[in-house]
């Protein structure tokens, strides 16, 4: 269990990241998720990896969580931006005007693939630079 002012910050940045990943998205996804550009692709795919997990270990070395508190505030951050998400497919093409359908199917299993990522930041690596073991 996590205390109620770990939640509340884990979920107000899980917001703060979803907002400021949807801004970028919808001014430079054009330049980011091209249909047809498999080593673009690809590049996304994998820069995703250790800019999803420094940005857990950047909360987690903030608020020196433990290891059982790093799941459950790993979950919490990302429910944050997966509920936000749910309501921007939704409206996707009022969000992002200028995002083809293929754009559009790029962006969500990345989505999916980050979200992934950042939910396994919790539980790994167990050992973390400056985030305590026990």
């Amino acid at each position: 269990m996590i205390t109620p002012r770990l939640t509340l910050w884990a979920l107000a940045y899980g917001l703060l990241f979803w907002f400021e990943a949807t801004l970028i998205v919808r001014w430079a996804g054009n330049y980011v998720f091209v249909p047809g550009d498999t080593l673009r692709t690809i590049a996304v795919f994998v820069a995703a990896v250790p800019l999803v997990l420094a940005i857990g270990w950047f909360f987690f070395a903030a608020f020196k969580t433990r290891p059982h508190e790093r799941a459950v505030s790993a979950i919490l951050i990302c429910a944050a931006g997966l509920i936000a998400d749910a309501f921007i497919f939704v409206w996707i093409e009022n969000v992002f005007p200028a995002m083809s359908t293929t754009q559009a199917r790029l962006f969500a299993s990345w989505l999916l693939w980050a979200y992934g990522i950042g939910l396994l930041s919790g539980i790994w690596p167990t050992k973390l630079a400056r985030v305590p073991v026990a």
